[in-house]
């Protein structure tokens, strides 16, 4: 996930057509790896010392190795951060930064807000917002209409991601108390809601891909089909979470805009 927060920025930047400083392309992994094992770890913990998963005991086992590393890697990105950054990308930093902690405090302390709000579109609120909006000030004020629309296609791509998880891991959720969208809605209703929402991509894409011509359209169209794959198949992609690591993956499709042209300077 954390160097598919760098798949996502490329995206970003290759839609914008801005250039970004190199440091930038170090320190948003290092702040993403930081937050999703802050999350991962907190999980690992909640479940009553009992991971059912690969991952969850993976996290539960190295738990104070991975909080020390968590502690060093946050000092060196702050440092990083007030070194290299501009005022106004800092102070928006620091925003999204609080927003973030209280998601992972309320994931962990108060579950039930999620009934009413799903983690879901939380964790890809935050992770648009994060790969996004940087790219965003730095293109700030020559945006077009076909910007925020890439960008709303992603979206629904990275919202329905984490959905998808839910619905494979509904079972162990439910047995663990926690709260996801399909443990909300039910299966059949997230599996509706996710089917709507990678078709409604997909003519987005293909519409956009028709009559703009851009390649990032190309690989949102890809990255849409391979959910569609694994959202329609089944149990096909239970065994040893192999759903995750393929959705996980599309993030990387994006590097192949670099292929042509580079804007990471």
């Amino acid at each position: 996930m954390a160097i598919g927060s760098a798949g996502s920025s490329v995206l970003a930047v290759k839609v914008l057509n801005v250039k970004l400083p190199a440091a930038y392309w170090f320190v948003l992994p290092l702040c993403v790896w930081i937050i999703y094992t802050a999350d991962h770890l907190l999980d690992s913990i909640k479940i009553n010392n009992q991971p059912e998963t690969g991952r969850h005991y993976f996290h539960f086992l190295y738990r104070k190795v991975l909080f020390f590393l968590i502690c060093l890697l946050g000092i060196l990105s702050f440092i990083l951060i007030l070194r290299i950054f501009n005022k106004d990308i800092i102070i928006y930093g620091s925003c999204l930064f609080s927003i973030i902690l209280i998601y992972l405090l309320s994931n962990y302390f108060i579950q039930k807000i999620f009934k009413f709000f799903p983690r879901e579109l939380f964790i890809a609120l935050g992770y648009i917002a994060g790969t996004w909006c940087i790219p965003l000030i730095s293109a700030y004020p020559e945006i077009r209409f076909i910007y925020f629309l890439a960008l709303f296609n992603h979206f629904l791509i990275i919202f329905s991601i984490p959905v998808i998880y839910s619905i494979y891991e509904y079972m162990s959720d439910t047995e663990n108390n926690s709260i996801s969208f399909t443990t909300s809605f039910g299966i059949k209703n997230a599996k509706n809601f996710v089917l709507f929402t990678i078709i409604f991509a997909i003519v987005i894409s293909t519409a956009s891909l028709l009559f703009i011509h851009q390649n990032f359209y190309l690989i949102l169209l890809i990255m849409e089909i391979i959910l569609f794959i694994i959202l329609i198949s089944g149990e096909k992609f239970s065994k040893n979470e192999y759903y995750r690591t393929i959705a996980d993956s599309i993030n990387y499709l994006p590097f192949l805009l670099l292929i042509h042209s580079s804007n990471i300077n």
